[in-house]
Parts: structure tokens; sequence; C-alpha cells
């Protein structure tokens, strides 16, 4: 059984999907960076370089394949919910987690993180508030369509979130 960990940026997807995959003892992999070793290049890059039409199309394509194996941690890139048939893959393929968090937190990890311009490209072009604002909004009704399981992020590490997790799984959620 895969489990596909979907949400916005700094839910925890990563991180969390590592610390899942360690103890429920199956392999973790990353959609953003498959999409990275697979362009030798980084999403920011991919981005200013194709566009975003043009990501999305490769992230469908990676996650396509990703999916084609069993009993994985999956963690998605925060916009894999905007294509419909990503959606029906994933759902198909294991459980979908959504790891949910304010836009307050949002901003504050992005803020603290020192990577996130070169991993977290600029989606509009607003302030990084307003945008985490903005696009939370519009792709909340998809996290919930997508999502079999929703797991708040907000005051939880990502040890007690991946605890929560395998807990609801072996519990038949």
């Amino acid at each position: 059984m895969n489990v596909i960990l979907i949400g916005y940026r700094c839910t925890g997807k990563s991180t969390t999907g590592k610390e899942l995959a360690r103890i429920m003892e199956i392999p973790f992999v990353d959609t953003d960076h498959i999409i990275e070793q697979t362009m030798r290049s980084t999403v920011a890059a991919i981005v200013a370089d194709h566009g975003w039409a043009r990501f999305r199309k490769i992230e469908s394509q990676v996650l396509k394949g990703v999916l084609a194996a069993e009993s994985m941690v999956i963690a998605t890139g925060g916009g894999i919910i905007l294509d419909n048939n990503n959606v029906l893959a994933m759902g198909s393929a294991g459980t979908v987690v959504w790891l949910r968090a304010s836009s307050d937190t949002i901003l504050r990890r992005m803020s603290q993180d020192v990577a996130t311009p070169e991993l977290r490209p600029s989606l509009t072009d607003k302030s990084l508030e307003v945008e985490i604002i903005e696009t939370l909004e519009f792709r909340t009704p998809l996290y919930r369509s997508a999502a079999d399981m929703v797991i708040d992020t907000d005051l939880a590490d990502s040890a007690e979130i991946a605890a929560t997790i395998k807990r609801k799984l072996d519990n038949g959620r």
C-alpha cells in the first residue's frame, strides 16, 4: 500500500514522509526530488526556464511512474492536486493523506527556511503572505476532496505526525 502525502508548501510532506517511511519500514520518494534529478535542475530553475505548465506536465509524468510501485511513502508537490488525473491516480494507488497547516504556520515556516527561494518559486506576483492565503483558499477544497485522511501539522513535529498517520493506517483510518 502506498501512502501519498499531499498539502501546501511547508506542511511537512518531505520531513514527515521520511519519518513515516522509516517507521513503516518502506521506501520514501519525493516527486520534486525526482523531477530535479531527472531534469538536472532545481524546481525554481525549471519553472523559470519552462514555466509552470511544463513543470506540471513533468510532475504528472513523474507521479505516474512513482505510483507504478507499491508499498512506498510518496511526498508530492503542493500543486499535484491541480490536475484531476493526478488526483484519480493517487486515489487508486494508495491512501492519500493531506498534511494541513494554517496560513500563519506556512508563512512562518517558509520565511524561516533559507532554501525557500530555490525550492519554492513564486506561484504569483504577490507578496508571500497574500500568495499563501489566496492559493490556500483556492486549493483547500481540492486537497479536501483528494484526501482519505487529514492531519493538522501546525502544532506537531514530523515524528508525531508520522506516528499519528501510522496509527490511523493501522486502525483502518
